[in-house]
């Protein structure tokens, strides 16, 4: 595992491209999930990799030079919490095998050592398979929101951890 920079913008857009189409269909137009979220999602990762703001990374999972997965960790977003897990997706055909709660686990060992002491992140409602991945780390149900992708608005759970070590814990 390492971290990104600015040359792995199109790999980091393309896995997270991957992932979005079943987990979006119904909310986000097919014609935005089958177009223009592959060019939205690399022009926006070749921003956020070109610079970062103080604090923030993206840790990548590679295998073989092929990116696995990747968690994207931004500071000061979410108010009431010190971080904010922007983005953690994992390759579908490699989902279950533990590389997101590892992914996570750095990621907030790196945060402790920051001197970071809560997490949160926003999981779409239509994605009961992470809520579920993220209750059994200890997570709590801090809230309900509204997201949009590809002007189109869809509903997403608030989800907490004040106690960053037992999340690291979790993620062993």
């Amino acid at each position: 595992m390492r971290d990104a920079g600015p040359a792995d913008a199109p790999s980091v857009a393309a896995l997270h491209a991957a992932t979005r189409p079943g987990r979006y269909r119904g909310f986000a137009s097919p014609a935005y999930l089958d177009g223009a979220a592959a060019a939205d999602l690399l022009a926006s990762w070749t921003r956020a990799l070109a610079a970062p703001p103080a604090g923030s990374f993206v840790i990548l999972d590679e295998t073989g030079g092929a990116l696995r997965a990747f968690i994207s960790v931004k500071l000061a977003v979410e108010p009431g919490y010190d971080a904010f897990v922007y983005a953690l997706h994992v390759d579908p055909a490699r989902r279950g095998g533990g590389i997101g709660r590892r992914l996570l686990g750095l990621a907030v060992e790196r945060l402790i050592d920051q001197g970071q002491r809560s997490l949160a992140l926003r999981a779409f409602d239509g994605n009961p398979g992470a809520i579920r991945f993220y209750r059994r780390l200890g997570g709590a149900i801090e809230g309900h929101g509204l997201d949009d992708i590809g002007g189109a608005t869809f509903p997403d759970t608030l989800i907490g951890w004040r106690d960053l070590p037992a999340l690291a814990g979790a993620c062993r």
